[in-house]
């Protein structure tokens, strides 16, 4: 496989590039925790911005998007 900041070819299973050290694992949003964590700060986000634009469904968004936050922070 080619590592992803130098572009050089590194065997599948290192963890790190040899060639500039960068680390190789997983990153957060791979993990289940993760997902929940960038759904609720999109679902905020939107939320947010729904409620300055004047629509009703932002404060409907805000709850789930919190609790999607919070539930990938505990796990």
């Amino acid at each position: 496989m080619k590592c992803p900041a130098c572009d050089s070819e590194i065997p599948d299973q290192a963890n790190a590039c040899p060639h500039c050290g960068r680390s190789l694992r997983a990153a957060p949003i791979r993990s289940l925790s993760g997902k929940l964590q960038a759904i609720g700060t999109i679902l905020v986000a939107v939320s947010i911005l729904a409620m300055m634009a004047g629509t009703w469904w932002g404060a409907a968004l805000l709850f789930p998007g919190a609790a999607f936050f919070i539930i990938g922070r505990v796990l």
